[in-house]
């Protein structure tokens, strides 16, 4: 195997080290970031086409954001009361990993000319937006109604309020949560490596690492299941994203999913 094959793996090989061992997340996120400025270095003056350079800025979006609990600390239930506070700790913490994920993900697209258009962003046509719209009404409401009756099996029994004054709270959230992974799993990092291997590799590769990320210690049984369901999730959104062109689809169902996500989360009684 060449050198340069090697360097290249590289950084998708530790983004999935990082996936897979979450105290690792930080150190791999410093190396990412740290292997990346030293390929662009050694790149010059092609390091929008070198390979190397391409594969390790495709994984910073997904990469960095990953050592946010390390950071900012872990998401806690807030209650019924504290669920409804526009401005609560999880709100604000998504927030801000919002913010450094979406302006790396800016970065890699000017740096690596990867385009906005090659991202899957553009107009959307008028049945992207239904879908996209209606998948965020269905998966926000459904969630909320159904959402503890799918999760029991892998997550225990839930129980928690649904006040009606934490939709706003739940609308930021999912919106900072759903776009930000959608614009860094199935934007930056399936159409970085899709310049490098078949579209096919890049949807799979993109579609694993989001299941085993999405694994967390809450989930205490049929872990297997629960990553296989959540790659075959993520894998979909990549399939429509390579599609249709357009990532609106899928930001509007995680969107929605996220916003049932931030009642089941917060909602819950405070430890």
């Amino acid at each position: 195997m060449r050198a340069s094959t090697v360097v290249t793996a590289g950084g998708p090989a530790l983004l999935l080290l990082g996936a897979l061992v979450p105290p690792l997340r930080l150190p791999v996120a410093v190396a990412l970031l740290a292997g990346w400025v030293f390929l662009r270095a050694r790149a010059h003056p092609n390091v929008s086409a070198h390979p190397g350079a391409i594969a390790w800025a495709s994984t910073l979006a997904v990469g960095v954001p990953l050592a946010w609990p390390w950071l900012l600390g872990p998401d806690l239930p807030l209650g019924a009361t504290g669920c409804t506070d526009p401005v609560s700790a999880i709100v604000l913490r998504r927030l801000a990993v919002a913010a450094v994920g979406l302006a790396l993900a800016v970065l890699v697209v000017v740096a690596q000319r990867l385009g906005a258009a090659q991202l899957g962003f553009r107009r959307p046509r008028a049945a992207e937006a239904l879908a996209a719209l209606g998948g965020l009404a269905v998966l926000g409401i459904g969630g909320v109604l159904v959402g503890p009756w799918i999760a029991e099996p892998f997550f225990g029994r839930l129980e928690f309020a649904t006040p009606a004054a934490a939709i706003v709270p739940a609308v930021v959230f999912g919106l900072a949560n759903g776009v930000l992974e959608e614009v860094a799993y199935r934007g930056v990092l399936q159409a970085g490596l899709a310049r490098l291997v078949p579209i096919g590799w890049a949807i799979a590769f993109q579609g694993l690492v989001f299941g085993i990320v999405h694994a967390g210690p809450e989930v205490v049984s049929l872990l297997p299941l629960h990553i296989a369901g959540l790659t075959a999730v993520g894998v979909a959104g990549g399939v429509v994203r390579w599609r249709t062109g357009s990532l609106w689809i899928p930001i509007g169902i995680h969107v929605g999913a996220d916003i049932a996500l931030y009642v089941g989360l917060a909602c819950r009684a405070a430890a």
